[in-house]
């Protein structure tokens, strides 16, 4: 079985020119419109859109955008992945390896950077290392495959080749994760299975929307189980909702580690196309779902989506109506058991009060009215989008509290695009997110 010795590389370097191209078409939209009374009342009755969230404006002058410095609901991405790994307990965390552009390295590691505000040493993290990938700029950029290889040569990996060498899990910082996301999970299960691991996702009609129907690579199984035996890998396809998509996470055991910093995958660019290249070599390469909580920093759509809806989740801390939630709900402590609570709730506060809450991408709660349990209620939106038995046994779970926080958020963010006529009210409850509750129970049961 592989190392529960873990080092952790984070890819905050790249440039993603198509982020920043969007950012600057959003700006200019929402511009205030100029011209003749004529055109100012045109303008007026066409409507002018939204202006781009905070991470949106911070790239729309540049020529291209770094995803893992975006700042998402004020905090850069990178902030954010690092803070998450400091709730992984099960796992050792040997060091953290962050690649990045030569060009931000006073954005990260100078006085007013990024660790300014977040310095290191509070972090509570083992060593954090930076490497530069050299690059200044788009043009001098290789691709995610060499940065990870740069990290590997520095950490010594093409020698750890012995059974007690740790493994090395790869985290783009194109993915961004909601707030509270069980990263102890995605590491766990990752050295549990053993094998060499590819993060997949079943992408739904808000993933379509924000990034496109094109250039994803689409994710067969081999098998039909918890964490299957990956079959192929189909780079550069067109999807529709509920296709099974990999992610730019990827857990190598320490001979994989060795062989990729050996040039192993040749050329490949991306995390993805690596696992390919490790797969035709006959290496054994497992999937496992990263479940709800992942955001895709791919596009500009999907930034200003991610931004916002980070935003949306800090206000539903303080204020659970938001949510949709009546004003004197009590987030409970988290709970495993599918279900929700057992045993007497605590006592509900006065209306108004304020009650010290999580965000419920990781909490469990229940709905209370007076005292006790509600029983008798009428169905709501969230049981009237799943079969009555599944929903039943996910209430009060952390997909509860997940589903209604995006339904009532997009709700909110697409709400232009309904009234527009555009077909985006099928998104607001995607379909496909039961299967994947169902299956992370599956997952947490066998392993």
């Amino acid at each position: 079985m592989a190392s529960k010795r873990v080092h952790i590389v984070i890819l905050a370097g790249g440039y993603n020119r198509q982020i920043a191209l969007g950012a600057a078409e959003h700006a200019a939209a929402a511009a205030p419109p100029t011209g003749t009374p004529r055109q100012l009342a045109a303008a007026k009755a066409t409507g002018t859109p939204r202006p781009p969230g905070g991470a949106l404006a911070s790239v729309a002058s540049a020529a291209a955008a770094v995803p893992a410095l975006l700042p998402l609901d004020g905090t850069a991405n990178l902030i954010r992945i690092l803070q998450l790994l400091t709730t992984v307990r099960r796992v050792t965390l040997e060091a953290v390896w962050v690649v990045h552009n030569a060009g931000d390295e006073a954005a990260i590691k100078g006085p007013s950077g990024l660790f300014a505000e977040a310095p290191i040493a509070e972090l509570g993290l083992p060593a954090i290392n930076f490497v530069s990938n050299l690059a200044r700029g788009p043009g001098d950029w290789r691709g995610d495959v060499a940065d990870l290889r740069m990290a590997l040569t520095a950490m010594g990996a093409s020698g750890g080749r012995g059974a007690d060498a740790p493994c090395v899990a790869v985290i783009s910082g194109e993915l961004a994760f909601m707030p509270q996301y069980n990263m102890q999970r995605l590491l766990e299960h990752s050295y549990l299975r053993g094998r060499d691991v590819l993060g997949f996702s079943r992408i739904n009609g808000v993933d379509v929307a924000l990034l496109g129907q094109e250039d994803h690579t689409v994710m067969v199984p081999a098998e039909d189980s918890a964490l299957p035996r990956i079959g192929s890998l189909e780079p550069h396809s067109s999807v529709d909702p509920g296709t099974t998509v990999a992610e730019p996470f990827l857990f190598l055991r320490p001979e994989s580690a060795a062989a990729a910093a050996g040039g192993a995958g040749g050329a490949a660019g991306t995390l993805q196309e690596l696992a390919g290249a490790l797969m035709a070599r006959g290496t054994y390469v497992a999937g496992l779902d990263v479940l709800f909580g992942r955001y895709n920093l791919r596009t500009a759509p999907a930034v200003d989506y991610t931004d916002r809806f980070f935003a949306f989740c800090s206000a539903a801390q303080m204020d659970p109506s938001v949510v949709g939630l009546r004003p004197d709900a009590v987030l409970q402590s988290p709970n495993t058991a599918p279900g929700g609570l057992t045993g007497a709730p605590k006592p509900v506060p006065a209306a108004g009060a304020v009650v010290g809450r999580s965000t419920a991408a990781h909490f469990k709660f229940d709905e209370l009215e007076g005292t006790q349990r509600t029983t008798g209620r009428q169905p709501d939106a969230f049981s009237a989008s799943l079969p009555g038995p599944l929903a039943d046994a996910l209430r009060g779970t952390d997909y509860e509290a997940w589903a209604r926080m995006v339904a009532a958020f997009n709700t909110r963010f697409f709400a232009e695009a309904v009234v527009a006529g555009s077909g985006l009210k099928q998104y607001l409850l995607p379909p496909t997110f039961y299967m994947t509750a169902t299956r992370r129970q599956n997952a947490d049961i066998l392993l």
